[in-house]
């Protein structure tokens, strides 16, 4: 019936008190447990912002009890004394491990035993291609994807797409050699409109960027790392091993990677998505100095607070992540994101600042045919039930059937399925800013045929899991 566990224990709990007030008072009991029942089995059938108001009740409870706890905010002190081998992040989170192998960050996760690896991926020009090699690239990208699913190991794959405001260092540092080389005149009447000209566009100057992280299961992995020897050397030999055969993948597939991140890359991308306003000074580093510590890679402050259950604070911004919860209905062009990747402010047009993350759980393609098979003898058994009441079938039926056909035949050519799941964290400097921001980014959604829903009473783990690029996922 397409209920969650919530209501199912709402509509279990309404059938108890019934049961008890009949064997209790037998068929008066009915009318003397209506007050109790009806309301409960009522309760498991409403929603709330999308979503079962039973689950939405418990995760706003768990919220008060974190509130009443002092579990909502976070301040971290780096005068205080830290246990050797944990990172400045909220929770059990803590104890992840950032491993440097060669020139490869290892980020491994000693409570689901995993280990992750980043790689920063671009396609020149991508928006400038026609549709057909577009497709055509799509085409190439799949067998990538598909080979997650055709061996065991992989765990997760997380594409990861970040629009951060940037600066125009490298036009200005240009500008001046130049001026210098040809000595002109900087106090003249060009050399003041192009020093303004460059000012103005400052604030409009933003950086897109493409992640790929996935992540290693270590114990699907358990006998090749036996025979690499065991233990942390191991796991840094078979992540560095396979990062070699991703990059090699990718270039089969004309997607370059531009790098592997580091410790200090990763570590850098999640102190600029806590702390925004920290971005012009960690992208203006040179190269003795790029990136961040480890130390850093957490939040200084963090706070859900009492009252908002859609927004978390952090140091210099404010944020809220949504749930894509509806993708598109029919059939989209290679690159139906590009609305949500180059949305702008409503009244200003300034770049939305996000993190839009499409997290891919491989499935074999053994479970994959078994699904596709239970799902077509659900359809014929439906199909029969209707036969028998004389009541023909719809066009969404018939579109059911043909879907299933079309992903056996995908499956069958090679392609691999994935349970997909994705989320959008956009930032702002205050609040007003963040819901100029959401409005701007649902116009963006809309046009790209998706819709969000806000992770209410959950904004902190699901921050969490857009931020920091180490191939986590929600459950």
């Amino acid at each position: 019936m397409g209920m969650d566990a919530w209501q199912l224990t709402c509509l279990t709990a309404a059938g108890i008190v019934v049961l008890i007030s009949v064997n209790r008072f037998g068929p008066p009991g009915l009318l003397y447990g209506a007050p109790i029942y009806l309301p409960v089995g009522v309760f498991a059938f409403v929603t709330v912002h999308g979503e079962s108001a039973p689950r939405q009740a418990a995760l706003w409870f768990m919220k008060q009890v974190r509130h009443a706890s002092g579990a909502t905010k976070q301040i971290f002190r780096p005068e205080h004394v830290q246990l050797a081998g944990t990172l400045n992040l909220p929770g059990i989170r803590a104890s992840v491990q950032i491993w440097q192998v060669e020139d490869v960050a290892c980020v491994y996760n000693p409570h689901d035993r995993s280990a992750s690896l980043t790689a920063e991926v671009e396609v020149q020009g991508f928006l400038m291609k026609d549709v057909p090699e577009r497709y055509d690239l799509a085409q190439q990208w799949s067998p990538v994807l598909a080979s997650f699913t055709q061996r065991p190991g992989i765990k997760r794959a997380v594409l990861q797409e970040r629009t951060i405001p940037t600066t125009i260092r490298a036009a200005r540092d240009h500008y001046e050699s130049v001026a210098r080389r040809r000595g002109l005149d900087t106090d003249s009447p060009l050399a003041r409109n192009y020093d303004e000209v460059m000012d103005k566009s400052e604030p409009f100057a933003v950086s897109h960027r493409n992640y790929l992280t996935f992540t290693l299961d270590l114990i699907a992995l358990g006998p090749q790392l036996k025979a690499l020897g065991g233990g942390a050397d191991a796991v840094k030999a078979l992540a560095y091993l396979e990062a070699r055969n991703l990059a090699d993948a990718l270039s089969a597939a004309r997607i370059s990677v531009r790098r592997w991140l580091t410790a200090r890359d990763v570590a850098a991308l999640s102190r600029v998505g806590f702390d925004p306003e920290s971005a012009a000074n960690v992208q203006n580093r040179d190269a003795t100095r790029i990136g961040v510590d480890p130390i850093a890679i957490g939040p200084m402050y963090m706070e859900e607070p009492r009252g908002k259950n859609g927004i978390v604070y952090t140091d210099s911004g404010v944020h809220t992540t949504m749930w894509i919860h509806e993708w598109p209905r029919s059939d989209t062009a290679v690159g139906f994101v590009e609305p949500i990747v180059f949305a702008r402010m409503p009244s200003t047009g300034e770049a939305i600042t996000h993190i839009l993350s499409i997290v891919l759980t491989p499935v074999s393609v053994k479970k994959a045919m078994r699904r596709i098979e239970d799902d077509k003898k659900v359809w014929r058994g439906n199909e029969r039930l209707r036969a028998k009441r004389g009541v023909d079938g719809s066009a969404a039926d018939a579109a059911d059937w043909d879907a299933l056909e079309r992903q056996e035949e995908e499956i069958v050519a090679g392609h691999g399925e994935f349970r997909y799941g994705a989320y959008l964290t956009v930032s702002a400097p205050d609040e007003e800013k963040l819901d100029e921001a959401i409005a701007g980014m649902r116009n963006a959604l809309a046009r790209a045929g998706m819709e969000p829903q806000i992770l209410y009473c959950q904004q902190a783990e699901a921050l969490m899991v857009n931020v920091l690029p180490i191939g986590l996922g929600m459950k």
